[in-house]
């Protein structure tokens, strides 16, 4: 069965605090902080609420992900260090090359640097006799085969819900010891068209990155795609309008409990983790939390 995970971006210590809070009621498999252009350094809100996290059922608890051209592998590994001496045998870390640097004049980090990264702190930590997860997050099918040359404990392939990309994931990454994580906008609400209608707008400028990155769309989900993203680029406040349901149903989970399930159902046997992302529903996000345990992850588990 996929595992269920909260993901979310560090807005605010205080924000993240409270979605911890939420989170530690239930039997989350993971705890993701995003580290995207605007956010607050993920191990600095870490630090600062692993005390929430301490001794929850929530395994998985770490950056996704730390762009690695911006820390030296020793400051990242120091971090991961501490992040784990806080939370002993519930974090990770998982490392990017982060395309959003590119809207900064900046160059998202080489292949080389990751991979680099990667067996750098790899060595770190068994140096230091730890063993902690090492995630990598991307689409690309460089960044897939390093994964799986590597042997890193799994990738994020963020921005997605498309259980056939998965697949098609694992196939290039060709290492059955290599889990497969899926992320996405998460509006989970009983009013179903209010929550569709906010995953719209919320998924539009992920879609105008990522939406190009999924080789698995058909025609119709190709053409929407396409006049959704022309819009968008000429500032059209709209353009959301144009996502088909197809297509809005590969890129996020959008709808009811009852909608989420058969979603994440799907996923069985071809995604290990599924990660619900912001804004997770209507309500405020401590809310939508409890709501997304009651009902999704405590029914799962009956």
């Amino acid at each position: 069965m996929t595992n269920i995970g909260i993901g979310l971006p560090g807005k605010s210590i205080a924000e993240v605090r409270g979605a911890a809070e939420a989170a530690a009621h239930y039997p989350y498999d993971s705890f993701s902080v995003y580290g995207d252009l605007g956010d607050l350094p993920p191990y600095a809100v870490l630090h600062s609420i692993a005390d929430v996290l301490k001794g929850s059922e929530i395994r998985s608890i770490g950056p996704m992900g730390v762009p690695v051209g911006m820390q030296h592998a020793e400051v990242l590994g120091m971090h991961a260090l501490t992040l784990e001496e806080q939370l002993q045998n519930q974090s990770y870390v998982g490392l990017v090359r982060g395309a959003f640097l590119e809207s900064i004049g900046e160059k998202p980090a080489t292949l080389a640097t990751l991979e680099a990264t990667a067996t750098d702190l790899r060595n770190l930590f068994q140096d230091k006799e730890k063993s902690i997860p090492i995630y990598i997050g991307g689409f690309g099918q460089k960044v897939l085969g390093l994964a799986g040359r590597l042997g890193v404990d799994g990738i994020k392939l963020g921005g997605s819900t498309n259980p056939l990309l998965a697949e098609k994931a694992k196939q290039t990454i060709n290492n059955p010891y290599v889990k497969v994580v899926l992320g996405a906008v998460s509006v989970i609400d009983a009013d179903r068209k209010a929550a569709r209608q906010l995953a719209r707008r919320e998924v539009a400028k992920y879609l105008d990155v990522v939406g190009s990155l999924d080789t698995t769309l058909d025609q119709d989900e190709l053409a929407s795609l396409a006049i959704f993203t022309k819009r968008f680029r000429l500032g059209d406040p709209q353009a959301s309008d144009s996502i088909s349901d197809s297509l809005l149903d590969k890129f996020s989970i959008a709808g009811t409990p009852e909608d989420a399930i058969e979603a994440v159902s799907k996923m069985n046997g071809l995604v290990d983790r599924f990660e619900f992302g912001t804004p997770h529903g209507l309500m405020d996000r401590t809310r939508a939390i409890h709501y997304i345990g009651q009902s999704i992850i405590n029914e799962l588990r009956k």
